[in-house]
């Protein structure tokens, strides 16, 4: 079980890093790596855009596949609210053996930035693979991830594997606007079904060398931000022609020299 979960998130970092170097075609796929491959699909066709697709659809053929690999409706909850119909998620438990070990979650996000097809050569809503490289929108952001947790989740049921952890996997929409922000909704809400010691997300990286062989992962330890100033200066004035040392209009270029 281990080996079909390694070899997952090795196609799933194949996938994210196609375009980063120029790697010699894979071998062909094994029957369970064709099997992730058409989970892939399915997730990164179904739009997830704020304006025209739906997070809740994407959720919910999730949760079919993690049906029908033998979750019980009790360990697969689907959530949305009445004000955001189509920016639902899921939270899928695979219960572990410890009355006493804390939860880990997998944490992804189903929602991707816009995309108008005027401005993609191909259907950015269609995967399409050529010449090794995956193109569509979510590919890499970060539906190839998404899949690897359902795909993981569902192995682990149909094996029998009984973690000794319990393993939450936690699917929002949300992470490319401020529209609904289902991870934030799940915490203020619904804490019992995400609370957990730690949690994997997106973030890091890794590389293979096309043909199964992991060369490095990374993890991302820490995340952009944005911060807004209001800077007010005064001196004593005089004109402009001649500014004093102590100039009201040179330190706000200094103080933004130094924030940069």
């Amino acid at each position: 079980m281990l080996k079909r979960v390694i070899s997952s998130i090795g196609l799933a970092i194949a996938i994210q890093t196609a375009g980063m170097s120029q790697e010699a075609p894979m071998t062909p796929l094994r029957p369970d790596q064709v099997a992730f491959l058409a989970l892939y699909k399915e997730l990164v066709e179904t739009n997830t855009t704020l304006s025209a697709g739906s997070c809740t659809l994407a959720a919910q053929r999730m949760a079919a596949h993690l049906k029908a690999a033998g979750y019980a409706d009790k360990d697969v909850t689907l959530f949305s609210t009445s004000d955001h119909p189509k920016e639902g998620g899921l939270v899928a438990i695979l219960p572990g053996t410890s009355n006493t070990a804390k939860p880990m979650l997998l944490l992804g996000h189903l929602d991707v930035v816009e995309a108008k097809r005027e401005d993609w050569t191909r259907d950015p809503f269609t995967l399409i693979e050529e010449n090794g490289y995956f193109y569509g929108r979510g590919t890499a952001d970060m539906k190839a991830l998404d899949a690897t947790w359902v795909d993981a989740m569902a192995g682990f049921k149909q094996s029998g594997y009984r973690p000794k952890h319990t393993i939450k996997l936690a699917l929002t929409c949300g992470e490319e606007s401020n529209a609904f922000n289902g991870a934030e909704w799940l915490a203020k809400n619904r804490p019992e079904l995400i609370s957990a010691a730690f949690a994997l997300n997106e973030g890091g990286s890794g590389r293979t060398d096309g043909h199964g062989k992991i060369l490095y992962q990374s993890i991302q330890v820490g995340e952009k931000a944005s911060q807004d100033y209001r800077l007010e200066t005064v001196n004593a004035g005089g004109h402009s022609s001649i500014p004093i040392r102590d100039n009201a209009i040179s330190y706000p270029e200094l103080l933004c020299s130094m924030l940069h």
